[in-house]
């Protein structure tokens, strides 16, 4: 057990790291909000993308993808339904409106690559890396349409039309593309020439450091006196880290998946808010102070929570 826990921490103490990392580079000049904008650029328009491209076909093959096609019915339920409750509960519990998107968004979804995968290859090891990419596949489907949705939502104005083109372009961005591709070269078992793909996997190296530079400068910007618990906080972590893995760990129940397959599961629905959710929300001028504070809090949190979690789990 003992074991377990230092593993589960250090996961993702390698995260808090990388966020102070990015924090003090800002409080040094290094960094400012420019090159914080320039960063998640470069992060949604660039480097996610061809990261998508690369795990997806060095992950799966065309058999494994199919044959693991049941267990993609746990993780989609599981978000979709979390979501659901989100926007009922947004409503009755009165969260503000400007940020009502969002919070469905932080609230059902979870960062299950940044942290993720570290977390899932820690605790149970390679074994674990197909399923943790089922999860993924399910939970960046699911923000790249539905999340992202939400937040545009959060930011129009009275006469801005929701269902419109350019909403429909900003959907089907370049992270979403870059995942369609990646399933389709996989179904199609098409292999990427070696050095477009040991190139695809240098840039989309670039994806974990940059978001969460971005989000260090701007927690350096927001200041620690703006970090504040509030009702909408406290709602999100419910989500995060009861709602959704419990609703996980009862869909394992009616739809029998390994015992490997369900953990990971249970213990991907329960990482941290995920580290675009703040970029998002810049780009798309949403509450990304918001979103800021809900990645450090809930990644904090999640030093203490995962061990305990690793541990019940093993016993159910």
């Amino acid at each position: 057990m003992l074991h377990t826990f230092v593993n589960a921490i250090q996961g993702v103490l390698v995260i808090l790291f990388v966020l102070m990392l990015g924090y003090f580079l800002a409080k040094y000049r290094w960094f400012d909000s420019k090159v914080s904008d320039l960063f998640a650029k470069v992060v949604v328009n660039v480097s996610l993308p061809l990261y998508m491209i690369a795990n997806l076909t060095s992950t799966f093959t065309k058999s494994e993808l199919e044959h693991s096609a049941k267990g993609l019915l746990i993780p989609f339920l599981s978000i979709l339904l979390s979501y659901s409750v989100a926007v009922m509960l947004a409503r009755v519990a009165n969260v503000k409106a400007h940020r009502r998107g969002l919070f469905a968004a932080i609230f059902s979804l979870s960062n299950s690559i940044f942290v993720g995968l570290p977390m899932s290859l820690a605790l149970f090891g390679d074994v674990a890396t197909p399923y943790t990419l089922l999860y993924y596949m399910a939970n960046t489907t699911i923000w790249w349409t539905l999340g992202v949705y939400g937040i545009i939502r959060d930011n129009r104005e009275e006469n801005q039309k929701v269902l419109s083109i350019d909403t429909v372009k900003r959907i089907f961005n370049p992270p979403l593309i870059g995942f369609l591709i990646g399933v389709v070269l996989v179904l199609l078992q098409i292999k990427l020439p070696k050095f477009i793909f040991d190139s695809f996997k240098m840039v989309g190296g670039l994806t974990t450091p940059l978001s969460i530079f971005c989000v260090g400068i701007t927690m350096y910007e927001m200041g620690f006196k703006n970090f504040r618990f509030d009702k909408d906080s406290m709602l999100v972590f419910l989500g995060r880290f009861i709602v959704t893995p419990f609703i996980t760990w009862l869909l394992a129940h009616f739809i029998p998946v390994p015992k490997l397959m369900r953990d990971v599961f249970i213990i991907m629905s329960a990482m941290p808010v995920m580290v675009n959710s703040a970029i998002i929300s810049r780009v798309y001028n949403g509450d990304y102070e918001f979103a800021t504070a809900m990645i450090t809090y809930s990644t904090v949190f999640s030093v203490v929570i995962m061990p305990f979690l690793m541990v019940l789990i093993k016993i159910i």
